[in-house]
């Protein structure tokens, strides 16, 4: 594992690799008053920056959020790192997820018709276009293009809003103090607000085949064994 360049941020301290993380390396710094995380990106500048507003808005809706900080050099990306707060909590469980869904829902309602992150698209622009975020339809076989597209196509006329994009149990933490801290906001993007309450919801048979559709197009290139899963589990959905 290549260890971050943490003397870009001014920092000489002991570091140690922490696990969950799929498609990127992540390393905790141990010591310091405030532990930080450092997280492997392909993201861009603009993408990055596109962020602090939008989490200051999960702020005020009640969620903690990683703060974001920047290098020496000013920047939120440095070789491919970033460098963000520690943030402390127990993981909350997938059944347990239904109970962020009143703050998720003020979030969405506040970030609707939110301009798209730099360099991503949706769900629905991808029906006409093909490569956005981690998502390229032109590295996909035909008929699995097709397949998500047609679960996306069927999908009632939606306002959109900013979504997390991967509220997965290990991405979502409870605070001692009760409240819920969401973490990886690498996928996060302008999109329907399904894509966030889909996998912990009750849910109709479109919704369902629309994320799963979303998790093949955006998994096919970086965890194709898994996306392929995923494309089965959409046929017979």
């Amino acid at each position: 594992m290549t260890q971050p360049p943490i003397h870009l941020w001014d920092l000489c301290c002991p570091l140690e690799p922490l696990s969950g993380g799929h498609r990127n390396q992540v390393w905790r710094t141990r010591g310091l008053p405030r532990d930080l995380v450092f997280k492997s990106t392909t993201r861009g500048e603009a993408a990055l920056n596109w962020l602090a507003p939008v989490q200051a808005v999960a702020r005020r809706c009640g969620f903690v959020v990683p703060q974001m900080m920047r290098s020496a050099n000013g920047w939120l990306s440095e070789t491919g790192w970033t460098c963000e707060t520690f943030v402390e909590g127990e993981f909350v469980p997938r059944e347990a997820l239904a109970e962020v869904a009143a703050l998720l829902f003020n979030f969405h309602a506040q970030t609707q018709d939110w301009q798209q992150r730099p360099g991503f698209l949706s769900s629905t622009v991808l029906l006409s276009q093909e490569c956005g975020g981690d998502v390229d339809l032109t590295q996909m076989p035909p008929d699995v293009v097709a397949l998500c597209r047609a679960a996306w196509q069927a999908l009632p006329d939606t306002p959109t809003c900013v979504v997390h994009g991967d509220l997965a149990p290990g991405n979502v933490l409870q605070l001692s103090d009760g409240r819920f801290a969401f973490l990886d906001w690498d996928e996060c993007r302008v999109d329907l607000p399904l894509f966030d309450t889909a996998p912990h919801a009750p849910k109709s048979r479109a919704e369902t085949r629309a994320h799963l559709a979303w998790e093949v197009a955006c998994s096919w290139a970086r965890e194709p064994s898994y996306a392929r899963d995923m494309a089965e589990r959409l046929r017979n959905a």
